[in-house]
């Protein structure tokens, strides 16, 4: 007498609403198990899942087998490694995750656009926070095997060219750090600190080493002490190369600090010009033409001179303040070539010449200061064409630049400077520092970075900067922009950045790659549980309800001293 098998399924197996498709074995497997290639045998079905793909709803009843050979692991379980039309324990189809990883990765559309184009084109009802929850799987899932590209990139390379630099998610987020070769431009590794010190640095290298097992050829790095110290405490026969482009910038922070004891005088005196303050409503009269306010007669005057004050610094290129001298300067100039032709009894021309007045009052000031910064900014140019000439060797860079800076520093004193070098101390950008200081701070900075400045010439590869690690940064959070709202941002860095930075470092090959071939339940599984963890962490550090408030009795201590008593 045969078996009766009785399967229990969530929904009636024939519907108008859906078509029903039950899973068997696969054929070309010849009912072989996939360990052990012995026989298998049907166990039972499972309870059936309503999925909704983009051809319409499927129900999906899959056969489950075993393998019939006691010794194989497949015998103690119940499996069945044909495709299906879900993904995991989604009730969405694998093409409706294949496609959202598509538009997300390849299109780099958000989840609004998603959902339009698969309600308006697909007709899928789907909701906009299921499609975020796939593309961080999507996101996730991508990551894990970028990095697992990565791995074969770099063991094939044989070596490790490192960049690391950090970047602060915001609010009290942990920063994140990313560690990369800069010969592939793969991201090797990321990491979370509250703080960095040397001897966590060197930890997480070490792990690296021992992750890729190749070596470690050189060092770029924007020359932080953590890592210098690291560097020079640990690994000293390595050669480390600091970032040019962040010398350059700090010289050039320290001359837009000085330019701009140009540029604010000049803003505010365009500012209060009476043209530009004038009510609106107040008419005067002008001879020949009538009542009319001042702002109206001189609004084109106004426009131009406002146009002016919003000019920008262009990074190592062009200074605001130098530029607005000059520009404000011929304005006037021109101004007053016209002013001679008018009638002086005239009311228009009195205004003119008030506003002519009003304009050149601040140049009396900062015309020293002007000077000062053309030549410095000459100086600046000269030393940064240098550093761009690839012509020069190594040897011939450092000596133009070394009379470049002597050159500076011989001018610094012959403005009064006295101190020598040794004893220069460095300190941030400030307005409220001299040209003297500024020559001196140039100085200390070319001594200090002299030894780091040319290290790539003993690269495979001639990497002078780290910027393709702040370019990741920044490529990461403008991927982040079009996904949140800019409030929103730090929390999506804090939490996803990792994986952005790693999907916006790959080929794109990798981006195109099937995932639905890359899914594993297992896998996808820790990774969303990994990522609430995360998400949870960074919740309660926002919210003002969690927090213990306990804080006042420092308050108390500090600030609240009785008396003491007198033994």
């Amino acid at each position: 007498m045969s078996a009766i098998t009785y399967i229990i399924v969530n929904r009636k197996i024939f519907s108008e609403d859906y078509n029903t498709f039950r899973i068997s074995y696969p054929p070309e497997l010849d009912c072989k198990c996939i360990a052990c290639q012995s026989g298998v045998i049907y166990r039972y079905s499972d309870n059936g899942k309503l999925v909704h793909t983009l051809e319409g709803d499927i129900y999906q009843v899959v056969n489950l087998y075993s393998c019939t050979n006691e010794q194989c692991p497949l015998s103690k379980i119940a499996i069945n490694p044909s495709p299906r039309f879900d993904y995991g324990d989604r009730h969405f189809g694998a093409d409706v995750f294949r496609l959202i990883s598509y538009e997300f990765l390849l299109f780099n559309a958000k989840p609004s656009q998603i959902i339009k184009r698969l309600k308006y084109v697909h007709h899928l009802d789907i909701s906009i926070d299921t499609i975020r929850r796939i593309c961080d799987d999507v996101l996730q899932l991508k990551s894990l095997k970028i990095d697992e590209k990565t791995k074969e990139i770099i063991q094939k390379q044989g070596f490790i060219l490192l960049g690391f630099d950090g970047q602060d998610p915001g609010d009290e987020a942990p920063s994140i750090w990313c560690f990369m070769d800069l010969v592939s431009n793969r991201v090797l590794a990321t990491r979370k600190y509250d703080s960095l010190d040397y001897k966590t640095l060197r930890d997480t290298i070490e792990e690296l080493e021992m992750l890729y097992g190749v070596k470690i050829i050189g060092w770029i790095s924007d020359k932080q002490n953590a890592i210098t110290k690291c560097h020079n405490t640990f690994y000293p026969d390595i050669p480390h190369q600091y970032c040019q482009f962040h010398f350059l910038r700090n010289m050039w922070r320290h001359l837009t600090a000085l330019d701009s004891n140009i540029y604010l005088p000049l803003k505010k005196a365009i500012n209060a010009l009476y043209i530009h303050n004038a009510s609106p409503d107040s008419k005067i009269y002008f001879e020949n033409v009538g009542k009319v306010s001042v702002r109206e007669a001189f609004e084109n005057t106004d426009k131009d001179l406002q146009t002016m004050v919003k000019v920008k610094n262009k990074t190592l290129k062009e200074l605001r303040g130098t530029w607005l001298y000059e520009t404000v300067e011929m304005y006037v100039n021109n101004m007053d070539a016209v002013k001679i032709t008018l009638d002086p009894t005239y009311q228009f021309t009195k205004i003119m010449d008030k506003t002519i007045q009003s304009l050149k009052e601040p140049f009396k000031e900062i015309t020293s200061i002007y000077k000062d910064v053309k030549v410095l900014f000459e100086k600046f140019q000269a030393i940064r064409m240098i550093f761009g000439d690839e012509s020069l060797s190594r040897e011939k860079k450092v000596k133009n630049l070394e009379q470049e800076f002597e050159n500076v520093l011989i001018l610094a004193k012959e403005k009064g400077l006295t101190t020598r070098w040794e004893e220069f101390k460095s300190f941030l950008p400030s307005k409220k520092k001299t040209t003297i200081e500024i020559m001196g701070e140039w100085y200390r900075l070319w001594k200090s970075y002299l030894p780091g400045l040319f290290q790539y010439f003993n690269f495979p590869k001639a990497v002078k900067t780290n910027t393709d690690l702040e370019r990741a940064f920044s490529v990461e959070k403008q991927a982040i922009y079009s996904r949140v709202a800019k409030n929103n941002v730090w929390r999506m860095v804090a939490t996803r950045g990792e994986d952005y930075l790693r999907i916006k470092h790959c080929e794109p090959e990798e981006l195109e790659s099937d995932i639905v071939l890359q899914y594993s339940e297992e896998v996808i599984k820790q990774l969303r549980a990994t990522l609430t963890s995360i998400i949870k962490d960074i919740t309660a550090m926002d919210r003002a309800r969690s927090k213990c408030y306990v804080q006042f009795d420092v308050d108390v201590n500090k600030y609240y001293q009785q008396n003491k008593k007198r033994k």
